[in-house]
Order: C-alpha cells, then structure tokens, then sequence
C-alpha cells in the first residue's frame, strides 16, 4: 500500500512540476535588467517585402504593445516627422546612423529596431495563408544591444470544423481563400506577433516602470539572485 501511494506522489510532483510555468532567462535579459529602460523610440520599420503598407501596419501596433508593457514609446508619427526634418528618409538609413545620435535627438533610453523579413499571402489549391514574419532589436542609447527576438506566424482561414458536406466545405473554402487573398488579414497576426514576442514570458522583454507588476518584478529577481 505504502508503495503504490509513493508511486502516487512521485505521479504527482511530476505533473505539478510540468504544469509551473519557467520563469525569465535571467542570462539573456541581463542587460534589460542591469539598464532598466524607460523609454524606448520606434524607429521606421526595414521592409524586406515588396508591400509598401507593411511597415504603416507594424508601426501601428507597436506603441501599444509598448505601453501595455509599461515603457513610454515617443509617438510613432512625430518620430517620422523629425527624422525626416533632420535628413532621414528611408528606414535603412535610419537603422545604419549611430544609435548615440538617434537617441540623443529625442532623449530616449532605448531604440527599437524591427525589420520585416515576410508579409506575405500564398494561395495554393483553395487556401490562402498569410504569414509574417518580424525581427526585433532593442538598443541602448549608447549602442548597446540589450534584447533582440524574431517572431513568425501564419494564418490559414480555412483552419476550421468542417461543415460534414463535402461540396459546402470545398465551396466556403473556395470563398474563404479568395477573400483572404484580395484583403489578407494582416493587422490582426501583427498584433499577436508583437505581443507574444514581448510578452513571452521567459525571453520577453520585462515589465516597464509604468507596469503595475515592475517593482514586483525586480524584487524578485533580487531574492532570486
């Protein structure tokens, strides 16, 4: 009896244990830890891709997902506007002037880099996928590198319970594609990428000064230390 409870017990640490969640990558968020950035000025986004709306969509999503995170994100429209006065046209050049220069220019603690590598919608026999794929760096004011992600999502309409009619199926799917081909459905998958690679909780980037959970946050690396 003994045996079969200690069998038992053993069953249940292991299943608790794969159900706590890991906690931050302390060694890759070491120099967001050690900087603690206020805040952070989004730069023009680099477009890999042929679809000049992209970086508009990018831009569009990231001060709020900035935000929610508790960092100050300086507007997005006036950035543009002022680098723009000061020579800076194109995102390749921005993203090739010294970062001292760039930050100092608007007092910002950080920078934030991000290139768009897909944005894409492919259409094969009846369905559409859409996928994007996004590269994000943070940087210093000083030019150092302080964390970086990459984050790729597809979307597919037609991922959904069948109807049980063979002919309705082929036919919604039909429409489905030819719908997500003309008007992909972008914004929506560039928010989530923006909010799972930040906010992912072992190599997100941590919680800002405005975040209610920052002081907790830091507290607890302290004890963890």
């Amino acid at each position: 009896m003994s045996y079969g409870k200690g069998i038992l017990a053993a069953l249940l640490v292991v299943v608790l244990a794969g159900c706590v969640s890991t906690g931050p990558d302390t060694e890759f968020l070491q120099p967001v830890h050690e900087h603690k950035p206020r805040s952070v000025l989004i730069v023009p986004v680099k477009n890999e891709t042929i679809d000049v709306q992209a970086p508009t969509s990018v831009l569009a999503t990231l001060p709020m997902v900035l935000a929610e995170r508790g960092y100050y994100a300086f507007p997005v429209n006036t950035v543009k506007t002022l680098l723009e006065n000061e020579g800076y046209y194109e995102a390749a050049e921005v993203h090739n002037a010294p970062p001292e220069a760039l930050a100092s220019m608007f007092g910002a603690d950080t920078i934030l880099y991000v290139t768009i590598h897909e944005w894409d919608a492919k259409y094969i026999i009846l369905s559409t996928t859409t996928t994007v794929d996004f590269e994000y760096r943070l940087v210093n004011h000083d030019g150092t590198e302080l964390w970086h992600a990459r984050k790729s999502l597809a979307y597919n309409p037609n991922n959904q319970n069948s109807s049980g009619n063979p002919l309705v199926d082929l036919f919604a799917m039909a429409i489905t594609a030819a719908i997500e081909r003309a008007a992909p459905n972008y914004l929506p998958l560039t928010r989530t990428a923006n909010a799972e690679a930040f906010r992912n909780g072992q190599r997100g980037l941590p919680p800002g000064p405005y975040d209610p959970l920052y002081i907790e946050y830091y507290n607890g690396l302290a004890i963890n230390e």
